[in-house]
């Protein structure tokens, strides 16, 4: 129980690994857990064996979380669960299709401009990272748009962001393994259960204007749940999906598609600090390849000095650090290992990527390791996970995470205010969510205008 009390438990688990390998198992009151070190381990149990390892443990608090165990990220592999998965990824992959580029570069035009009206001043951007990251996935989802000052952002964001916070204490994730504490007065869960109430009304409350609105909109996800649950009822093997199933999609979605790239991009902007030039190298390549307009999702492969930034910030801060763990379903083998049915995997991502056998001084921070020679490989990164339970929005923050970066740094140059003391800790806080602690940074724009929509924008 005390290792997995350690306020930083992404790095504890790495540094046990150095200690027993790749492969170790804890005993935490009446439950086994295994934990997994390697990307390839990881990618044994994940993918090469994804059917004896795609469950999820029984949890008492994650049931809470979760409306009972029915979203896509916590609900254990059953026929629903599968059911629900494709339903929800195949709005998501309609609605992105037909929208999410467009939705993006909208975000990033806006998110340029905020950072253009804070005129070289000092600020803690994650508000703003966040808020741009949010009206992606809150337009794909509903249709709609929020600007800083809306009240009804601000309370969804605030119910989400303290869930995340809470579920990751300590308080709460021994309930899990040592029931007889669920008899004692507990502040920190009572907590939990009020926060998750306002959550579910307010999402409620979205759900219902939704559906008292007039006309459809065929981009929204919401509107595609909706419909692929009236086509649904009574043809898919008896499974009959409700409207509590698209509550908890979108609890799934906007939790997702915000704190993931809203994190990602305000680490990035913290690395950058300690090493500028790869700024400069990002800058210099966008203007030369693309003659000073903006990118598109399709020019990735024409910018590799911008990707590989893109893929060590993958590579040294998975949002997700231990994924969410996995339950064997039936016994089985990981490395060689019997691996008993209804023991609780944890793919640890953070210690797969920071593996000194694959990568070479893990723990800096080296852009170039991407490029040609520079011996990284992307088939070593597992930052959403792998398998059946693969992030169901990996493809939308991918897009998002190149296209937000690129806008960034076409038009600004990120400084560190000196009056403002040390750079950022980048050690990070780890809870459900690895963050970077809060940092002020100047946005300072850069001289030149390259194009006509770079000057409009200023």
């Amino acid at each position: 129980m005390m290792e997995l009390t350690h306020d930083h438990l992404p790095i504890h688990l790495t540094a046990l690994s150095q200690r027993y390998g790749h492969i170790y198992r804890l005993k935490c009151g009446n439950t086994t857990i295994v934990v997994l070190n390697s990307c390839d381990i990881i990618k044994e149990a994940l993918v090469k064996k994804w059917s004896d390892f795609a469950g999820r443990p029984s949890s008492y608090t994650g049931d809470i979380v979760s409306g009972g165990g029915r979203n896509i990220s916590l609900g254990d592999y059953s026929d629903e669960w599968r059911a629900h998965r494709r339903l929800v990824l195949g709005a998501l992959q309609r609605c992105s299709q037909r929208s999410l580029h467009d939705v993006i570069e909208r975000q990033a035009l806006h998110l340029n401009k905020v950072l253009m009206d804070y005129q070289g001043r000092a600020a803690d951007l994650l508000e703003d990272f966040t808020l741009a990251a949010s009206n992606v996935i809150t337009t794909l989802v509903f249709g709609k748009e929020y600007d800083k000052s809306s009240l009804a952002l601000q309370q969804l964001h605030s119910c989400l962001n303290e869930i995340v916070d809470l579920w990751g204490s300590p308080w709460i994730s021994t309930l899990d393994s040592f029931p007889l504490l669920r008899k004692l007065p507990n502040p920190v869960f009572s907590r939990l259960l009020r926060v998750v109430a306002r959550r579910d009304e307010i999402i409620r409350k979205h759900l219902d204007q939704y559906k008292s609105q007039d006309t459809e909109n065929e981009n929204v996800i919401t509107g595609s749940l909706y419909r692929g649950i009236d086509k649904q009822h009574n043809t898919e093997n008896g499974v009959l999906l409700t409207d509590v199933h698209v509550h908890m999609a979108t609890v799934d979605l906007i939790i997702g598609g915000t704190e993931t790239a809203a994190a990602w991009l305000n680490w990035t902007v913290a690395f950058l600090l300690y090493r500028p030039e790869v700024q400069t190298k990002v800058y210099e390549e966008l203007c030369t390849v693309l003659e000073g307009r903006y990118p598109k999702y399709s020019d990735r492969h024409r910018l590799p000095v911008l990707c590989s930034l893109i893929h060590e910030m993958l590579r040294l801060r998975p949002v997700a650090p231990l994924a969410v763990a996995h339950k064997a379903i039936r016994d089985s083998s990981i490395a060689g290992y019997f691996i008993p049915k209804n023991t609780v995997i944890i793919p640890n991502l953070f210690g797969a990527h920071h593996d000194p056998a694959v990568w070479t001084d893990p723990y800096s921070f080296r852009p170039e390791r991407f490029l040609e020679g520079g011996g990284g490989s992307t088939r070593s990164l597992i930052p959403f996970g792998a398998g059946a339970r693969v992030c169901l929005g990996e493809s939308v923050v991918k897009m998002e995470l190149f296209l937000f970066t690129a806008y960034l740094l076409r038009d600004f140059h990120f400084v560190h205010p000196e009056s403002e003391g040390p750079l950022p800790d980048l050690r990070g806080v780890a809870s459900v969510v690895l963050k970077v602690k809060p940092y002020t940074v100047i946005a300072r724009p850069r001289a030149v205008t390259h194009s006509a929509e770079g000057a409009q924008l200023a």
